[in-house]
């Protein structure tokens, strides 16, 4: 897997990126995240990361050195920013993803490998769901972004598609020296997902 730095200089070269089976190389993110990073949290950025953000577009590529710089730099600002970006940026996925046949909760984890192939590009590492039971899941993340912003972005899916009684227990975490991070999911099962 590929290893960002906390922190670079903010970078808004495009990347052509490889086949989505290919996953060598730099890690590449898509643009359109650095549009959402603005819309929720464009009071959080330094100017810096605004005048970066505002030089990306929404359908080109970037070395994944950028998202994971602007994300330090919000966690800097405050621990919890990472995670409340990623939760509030995915909360706003659901119809997305419904074009592209996930429309529950579980399947936010049986899809997770497929989906995060098509959303990071390169060596980014792998995510893993899988199901352990009625109202209960795991997500295996060997990754190279900020972990707590993955935290919260699989929080905001999962909310997005109805999860009540959410509980995430994060360990153990690559940033304590593990080789992976394990994401421990509960939720109530019996809790219908709502209906656009």
């Amino acid at each position: 897997m590929y290893k960002l730095q906390r922190r670079a200089p903010l970078d808004t070269t495009k990347y052509t990126p490889p086949p989505i089976e290919d996953r060598s190389g730099p890690v590449l993110t898509q643009g359109a995240i650095f549009g959402m990073i603005r819309m929720v949290a464009a009071d959080e950025c330094s100017p810096e990361a605004l005048d970066a953000i505002a030089a990306t577009d929404g359908g080109a590529w970037y070395h994944g050195q950028l998202l994971e710089t602007i994300l330090s730099e919000l966690e800097d600002r405050d621990p919890s920013l990472p995670h409340d970006v990623g939760r509030n940026i995915y909360f706003m996925f659901r119809a997305q993803l419904e074009q592209i046949g996930l429309v529950s909760v579980e399947d936010v984890f049986t899809h997770m490998a497929a989906l995060w192939k098509n959303v990071a590009r390169g060596d980014g590492g792998e995510m893993q769901g899988r199901l352990l039971g009625p109202g209960r899941a795991e997500l295996v993340m060997e990754q190279p972004w900020n972990c707590r912003f993955e935290e919260g972005g699989l929080r905001g899916m999962l909310e997005a598609f109805g999860a009540k009684n959410l509980c995430i227990e994060h360990r153990p975490c690559m940033r304590d020296g593990a080789p992976r991070c394990v994401l421990t999911v509960t939720w109530d099962p019996e809790a219908p997902a709502p209906r656009r």
